[in-house]
C-alpha cells in the first residue's frame, strides 16, 4: 500500500506563512475575483467561493466581481489594476470570449496578478529568476504549478535527476510545472489528451514522478502504466486515475479526498503577500 500526500497539510503550513506576513503588514492586501458570468462553469463558482472563504478565515479583504459582457469585463480588469485599494487580482478560466484566455492574462497588472500568468511573470519563470530585486521582493510563479512543487518538496520526493511525465500542456498547469522541474534539475516531457495512446504510455511508464491534470471525464490512465516506486500527483478534478489500483504501482500518489487544489488556494494568498509588498516597494 502506497503512501498519500497530505495535502490538507502543506495548505495549512502556506497559511500559516500567510498569516504571520498578513500580521506584518501596514495594511491589510485585498484580493479581487472576477468571474466572467455568461460563461462561468459550476466549477470556476465553486473555486470562486472556496477562495472567498478562504480570504475571509485567513483575515485578508476579497471581493467578487461578476461582469456580465466582454466590455465590462475589459472595462473592470482595467479599473482593478489602477485601483490603489486592490493588492491582487484573480480571474476564474477559461473564458470563452472573443479574445483568448492568454491574451486577457497580458490585461491584469503583472503587479497585480496572484496566478502569475502575465507574459511578463511567467518571463521570470523561464529565466529562474525568484526575486524582483536584490532579494527582497519575490517573483509570483502559477499557484497550481507551484502547489505541486511544493507537495512534492514537502514530501521529501526526489526532483534532481528525476524523469517527470506532465500530462497537460496548459498556460496554468503543465507548461509552468515543466519548466519548475526542470528548473529544479527534473528531465521533463508533456503529453496531453491529443497524444497517442502508445506514447502515453511510454512516458507514464518511465516517469519516477507523473502529474496529470486533464479536464475530461473521459479521460484515463492506466493503472497498470505507473512505475512502481513513483510519486504520483492527479490535478484533475473528476480524477485521471483509478487511486486504489494505483496504489499497488506507485510510492505515495494523491487522494480525492486530499486534494492539490486546497494547497493552490493557499499559495494565492502567498502571492496575494508578494503582489502587496511589490506595489508598497513601487512608487
Amino acid at each position: 500500500m502506497s503512501d498519500t500526500f497530505d495535502c490538507r497539510a502543506v495548505a495549512e503550513k502556506f497559511k500559516t506563512w500567510a498569516c504571520e506576513e498578513l500580521s506584518r503588514l501596514p495594511r491589510i492586501p485585498a484580493l479581487a475575483t472576477v468571474l466572467f458570468k455568461p460563461r462561468a462553469q459550476e466549477s470556476s463558482i465553486q473555486y470562486r467561493d472556496l477562495v472567498l472563504k478562504d480570504a475571509t478565515r485567513l483575515g485578508f479583504h476579497a471581493k467578487k466581481f461578476e461582469p456580465s459582457s466582454e466590455s465590462e469585463l475589459w472595462s473592470l480588469i482595467g479599473n482593478l489594476n489602477s485601483d490603489p485599494a486592490i493588492s491582487g487580482i484573480l480571474v476564474f478560466y477559461p473564458l470563452g470570449g472573443s479574445i483568448s484566455d492568454d491574451d486577457l492574462m497580458d490585461l491584469v497588472s503583472p503587479l497585480k496578478d496572484v496566478e502569475g500568468l502575465h507574459s511578463l511573470n511567467l518571463g521570470y519563470l523561464i529565466k529562474y529568476k525568484k526575486f524582483l530585486d536584490a532579494g527582497q521582493t519575490k517573483c509570483v510563479v502559477p499557484a497550481t504549478a507551484k502547489a505541486v512543487v511544493k507537495t512534492l518538496q514537502e514530501h521529501g520526493a526526489q526532483i534532481e535527476g528525476s524523469f517527470v511525465s506532465i500530462v497537460n500542456n496548459s498556460m496554468r498547469v503543465g507548461k509552468p510545472l515543466g519548466l519548475m522541474l526542470e528548473n529544479l534539475g527534473a528531465t521533463v516531457v508533456k503529453c496531453h489528451d491529443k497524444t497517442k495512446k502508445n506514447d502515453l504510455e511510454e512516458c507514464v511508464r518511465r516517469a519516477d514522478i507523473l502529474v496529470t491534470a486533464v479536464p475530461n471525464p473521459d479521460f484515463s490512465i492506466a493503472p497498470r502504466w505507473i512505475k512502481k516506486g513513483s510519486s504520483v500527483i492527479d490535478v484533475s478534478y473528476q480524477g485521471n486515475i483509478d487511486v486504489a489500483k494505483a496504489r499497488e504501482f506507485s510510492k505515495i500518489i494523491t487522494t480525492p479526498d486530499n486534494r492539490i487544489g486546497q494547497v493552490t488556494r493557499a499559495l494565492l494568498f502567498v502571492n496575494l503577500i508578494y503582489c502587496a509588498k511589490t506595489l508598497r516597494a513601487r512608487p
